[in-house]
């Protein structure tokens, strides 16, 4: 016992920080220089343990001791804080409190606290710049979009030159519609403030949907834009709808953008109760050098002023952001020159 007693004294005057032994009733057997330093004052051995820690008097001092028992508390000492662990111990009948100054751990925790809200305050400001900048773009765009349907309806008083050039407005319309859709949909997946919905969705109806906004723009583009649907019309699957609509529209529309001339095509189908949704085109392909960039936001190919072809870099990032949040999958195959295939598979939802 009393050379337990003398290491245990050697060794709390080693350590930095502070150390306190107490009997099964509190009083103080030993207290090392860093408490003493600590506390601005000799701790008196037989001083009950509670006159220095308040707080100890909510644990039962005999019950830490028998089973060897752990707890925690925290304590400020001329404004600097510290973490103490009481540990009981059961062979020499008393407890051993540990101490570790935890200001800078504090200090940073509030800097921390302080940069998260300055953070969630931007982002909150970020999403409501884009919430009305896009409002503000959508707004007129409806009208324009309307208006042109409108002379499209009326099109047979107009030449063809006419015709192609409302054709040539509604199209550019839905472009940029689409364009700030994107935008605001992949600040929202970036943020984290995306509310998805999942729900039981009729695959069919949305790809077969998305197929028809894009054909009058194949007709302007002069491109063979077809659709296959080996499924089912009644075919289902569990997904949030709006990001699904958002993965076959940016796919067909990545498509457009990357295909002067051949054609495009949407295929649907089914394997092994997985539902396969197929874009392909014949355009200018993706290098297998860029192949492992190709979902990442802003990347493209082709950059710089003078690039031949158009977008935001935007659409395929937010593509895979969408199938994560589906938990489906998507395949590429692609060459140089022989045009892109994207597959992306949900799994079939069986209704029993």
């Amino acid at each position: 016992q009393m050379q337990h007693t003398e290491m245990m004294a050697l060794f709390s005057e080693l350590s930095p920080d502070p150390v306190i032994r107490c009997d099964i009733s509190g009083r103080i057997l030993l207290s090392n220089e860093s408490a003493n330093d600590i506390f601005n004052k000799k701790i008196l051995l037989g001083e009950y343990i509670e006159n220095v820690f308040p707080i100890i008097k909510n644990f039962d001092i005999e019950k830490v001791i028998d089973y060897g028992l752990i707890k925690n508390f925290e304590h400020t000492v001329d404004g600097k804080h510290f973490q103490f662990v009481v540990a009981g111990v059961p062979k020499y009948n008393a407890i051993q409190i540990y101490g570790r100054d935890i200001s800078q751990l504090k200090t940073t925790q509030q800097e921390l606290k302080v940069a998260l809200t300055k953070a969630n305050a931007s982002t909150k400001l970020k999403e409501e710049f884009l919430s009305r900048i896009s409002h503000e773009i959508r707004s007129p765009l409806v009208s324009i979009q309307g208006y042109s349907e409108l002379l499209k309806s009326q099109s047979d008083e107009f030449s063809p030159e006419y015709q192609s050039i409302f054709q040539s407005i509604e199209n550019n319309s839905k472009r940029l519609y689409r364009t700030v859709e994107l935008i605001l949909n992949m600040s929202q997946v970036q943020t984290g403030s995306y509310e998805s919905s999942f729900k039981e969705i009729n695959i069919y109806n949305v790809v077969e949907k998305t197929y028809r906004e894009f054909k009058s723009f194949a007709e302007e583009s002069k491109l063979d834009f077809t659709f296959d649907s080996q499924v089912d019309t009644e075919t289902s699957i569990f997904a949030d709808e709006y990001s699904v609509s958002q993965i076959v529209v940016n796919l067909i529309d990545n498509a457009f953008k990357y295909t002067r001339k051949g054609s495009i095509s949407v295929g649907l189908y089914k394997e092994n109760q997985r539902v396969k949704i197929v874009v392909e085109d014949t355009g200018v392909g993706i290098s297998e050098k860029y192949l492992n960039n190709l979902f990442q936001p802003f990347s493209q190919e082709y950059s710089g002023y003078t690039r031949p072809y158009d977008g935001t870099g935007l659409g395929l990032a937010l593509v895979k952001s969408f199938i994560d949040l589906n938990e489906a999958k998507i395949e590429v195959d692609s060459e140089i020159n022989r045009g892109a295939k994207f597959i992306v598979t949900f799994d079939e939802l069986i209704k029993l």
